[in-house]
């Protein structure tokens, strides 16, 4: 049994030197391959990473030129937008000062309406005094025209009676 144990004893050692060098092999080959499997993690790894930050450049330069186009056009337009509204605030300021002018007429006249007034009235006094004064000039032109139209008449009469006198039998006609 010795010799049986011997025999199995030297079957395994023979099986495992003959197994040694395969397994050595393919223990380099195992590596070699996780060697590989890691190299091209790693390179996948960078390989993602370059992507990835390419990708993120790309973003981040769209990014600054849309932020850049938008300041620039903020300040492209903020020019005219500042210069209208200047021009309108201009005109806002010129219609204030024009309505303070024409408030401190409107003050002036207000003031100066009563002596206005006054004025007028007089003047309207003075017209309606010409006017009675017209009316009484008329009538008194009227009264002179009745008068002298009577004179006229008594002066007819007197006239025709003077020559009733000189002309004899004239009398008997009227």
């Amino acid at each position: 049994m010795k010799a049986a144990l011997i025999a199995i004893a030297a079957a395994v050692l023979i099986a495992a030197a003959s197994a040694l060098p395969a397994y050595w092999l393919g223990d380099s080959h195992g590596a070699a391959r996780v060697q590989q499997a890691w190299d091209n993690d790693t390179k996948g790894r960078a390989t993602a990473a370059l992507e990835e930050t390419n990708t993120s450049r790309t973003k981040e330069q769209g990014h600054a030129n849309s932020v850049t186009r938008a300041v620039d056009d903020f300040q492209a337009a903020q020019a005219p937008a500042a210069a209208y509204g200047a021009a309108r605030i201009a005109d806002a300021e010129r219609l204030q000062r024009a309505a303070e002018g024409r408030a401190a007429q409107y003050l002036a006249m207000s003031k100066a309406g009563a002596a206005e007034r006054d004025r007028l009235a007089s003047h309207a006094a003075r017209l309606d005094a010409s006017l009675a004064e017209g009316r009484r000039v008329a009538e008194q032109l009227r009264a002179d025209l009745v008068d002298r139209d009577q004179r006229i008449g008594l002066l007819a009469d007197i006239i025709r009676a003077d020559r009733s006198l000189f002309e004899p039998g004239e009398s008997a006609k009227h």
